[in-house]
């Protein structure tokens, strides 16, 4: 019905349409439907100049939405006496948390006592030779608590250890990796009074299922107190290795031999069991005869 009405108002308006015509579309003007066509096509151009822009900001806001959320879950760590900062504050205090490397230069100041008592969180790890490849993840963790550490103004010293390079360093502390060594250094003393203890606790990390918030938790929920002090002889301050100033002799010894190839030190090996065995057996083979007493018979 709409299509005879059309055609019917389409030839009231259009005497000249021919009657055999049974098009609606005959009568209409092309001059009129020249501006709208023009306008359709600057609309259409103006839609396709636009796609990029929203293509790339559809890309954009997964992207904010990880950094808001590493935002969110940092806030959940702060302690609830502190104030929460705002993004932007905690972002710029994120580049404050300095991670210190401990090497064989630096180790005896930083477990030295100071004007007031200060904790150190050292992260030890290592490559293929000392750590067999089995540190990749800790380190990837450690590195990531690292955000953590900086939104908790309370968080301790960061320290990093790495066995591969300092192989002497960690033969002093009878280090393993990946661990994590929590140093309590106490407040300095005045002269002539002991120095104070130094409580170390050696929290081995789990090679395969450690997170940057089992790292952060050591020293945020306390976990270090679940270890044990250690107290042996190979404390770097505290040990009586150290007290005799013997841990460093005793840990360049330990890399020593821990450097010599272990064919090298077979062949050592054996030449000292058949030495050790050719002097118990004595002299052998046929010696000069004996020279027959006088007078006795032939």
């Amino acid at each position: 019905m709409w299509l005879v009405s059309a055609q019917a108002s389409c030839r009231s308006n259009c005497p000249e349409l021919p009657h055999h015509s049974s098009s609606v579309f005959d009568c209409v003007n092309p001059i009129a439907i020249a501006p709208f066509s023009l306008s359709l096509k600057m609309r259409f151009t103006s839609l396709v100049t636009l796609l990029p822009a929203l293509a790339v900001a559809q890309e954009q806001v997964p992207l904010a939405d990880r950094v808001q959320g590493w935002f969110n879950q940092v806030k959940s760590y702060v302690p609830t006496a502190a104030p929460v900062a705002p993004v932007e504050k905690l972002a710029e205090k994120v580049t404050e948390q300095r991670v210190t490397p401990v090497t064989l230069n630096n180790w005896q100041s930083i477990l030295t006592p100071g004007p007031k008592e200060e904790d150190w969180l050292i992260f030890a790890t290592g490559g293929n030779k000392t750590c067999f490849g089995r540190c990749e993840r800790a380190e990837k963790a450690f590195n990531e608590s690292v955000l953590l550490f900086s939104a908790n103004p309370t968080s301790p010293h960061l320290g990093y250890l790495d066995c591969e390079a300092n192989q002497v360093l960690c033969a002093i502390w009878s280090a393993s990796a990946p661990a994590v060594y929590y140093y309590q250094v106490p407040q300095e003393r005045p002269a002539g009074e002991e120095r104070a203890p130094t409580p170390l606790r050696a929290i081995h990390l789990n090679s395969t299922t450690v997170t940057p918030e089992v790292i952060y938790d050591i020293h945020g929920k306390k976990t270090y107190e679940k270890s044990p002090i250690y107290e042996g002889a190979f404390h770097p301050v505290d040990g009586w290795l150290a007290k005799y100033h013997l841990n460093v002799i005793i840990g360049y010894a330990i890399w020593a031999l821990g450097a010599v190839p272990s064919w090298l030190f077979m062949i050592g090996i054996s030449f000292f069991s058949r030495t050790m065995m050719s002097r118990r057996m004595g002299p052998t083979g046929n010696g000069p005869a004996r020279a027959a007493p006088a007078g006795s018979a032939n």
